[in-house]
């Protein structure tokens, strides 16, 4: 993935980006800050839980934090995108409500559209194109500047969102792999036994991990794994230690959540916390 433009502070990262390389599946992952993601150009499909989206030129994503997105790139035809990524604290307190509510609920895709194919009339693109012009400017002029942006795109995107319905997706899984997302998102941090949920809805161990996995891009461990660390990760950015935070988001022992932890997030939980940190590029 080639870089065209970045900007990123303590809050917020937004990366103009092309590739000519496809991908031979969706690679899976979440985060605990907001994304927005806009599709410029290229053959691609957005999954988001186990939902699909192809995508097309001026389209628009709304991703909350701690799902589960990822993006296949189909051919060699040239992919470019736009993404942001911010944490909710860069909005100021009294306009914030009204600035998210675009957004699914956190940490579950409810069922709620986030899919946006037509931006045109509402000038997303120019929005973007603003913060390639400010990653122009000095790092102290960025600062000042990244928030009133961040609003500003936000704000448009609001009104958007309350006088155009945003699109179903173009696929999506089985009623009983949506039932078992739900569940698992609802029990996050609860003991977990991949026998009883199987049992749970009628289904052998095999077979979920196989529909799910078709469904999702990952298995059902990894999946509540991954968002468990998420959970995690976000508990000791609120001030918890990282044994506390273990046991709030469901480990039994701190060791293990320390591999995961690294092997999720390609960091110690004690390090990075004061900055922003992103998935590789590659990801989107």
């Amino acid at each position: 993935m080639n870089i065209i433009s970045k900007l990123q502070s303590d809050r917020v990262s937004f990366a103009h980006s092309v590739s000519e390389t496809a991908t031979k599946e969706y690679y899976i992952h979440c985060h605990n800050m907001y994304e927005i993601y806009f599709f410029l150009d290229g053959d691609a499909d957005y999954l988001v839980e186990d939902r699909g989206y192809h995508l097309t030129p001026n389209s628009l994503l709304l991703l909350s934090p701690n799902v589960f997105h990822g993006l296949k790139i189909n051919s060699a035809k040239p992919y470019q995108r736009y993404v942001l990524h911010f944490y909710p604290d860069v909005l100021s307190l009294e306009r914030r409500h009204v600035l998210l509510s675009a957004f699914p609920p956190i940490g579950r895709y409810d069922g709620k559209e986030i899919f946006y194919p037509y931006s045109e009339e509402y000038r997303i693109n120019s929005f973007f194109q603003s913060f390639a012009e400010v990653a122009k400017t000095s790092p102290e002029l960025q600062q000042q500047l990244l928030p009133v942006y961040v609003e500003a795109l936000l704000s448009q995107i609001t009104i958007m969102s309350l006088s155009q319905s945003a699109a179903e997706a173009d696929y999506n899984s089985s009623e009983t792999v949506s039932k078992i997302i739900s569940y698992l998102n609802s029990h996050l941090t609860e003991p977990f036994r991949l026998d009883a949920i199987a049992e749970r809805f009628f289904i052998s161990k095999h077979h979920l991990n196989k529909v799910f996995k078709k469904a999702t891009g990952t298995t059902v461990y990894d999946y509540l794994l991954y968002k468990r660390i998420i959970y995690a990760q976000q508990l000791i950015i609120n001030g918890s230690n990282a044994g506390e935070a273990a046991l709030e988001a469901g480990f039994l022992d701190y060791s293990s959540f320390y591999r995961a932890y690294t092997k999720f997030l390609g960091h110690s939980p004690a390090k990075g916390l004061a900055s922003f940190h992103t998935p590789p590029d590659v990801f989107y």
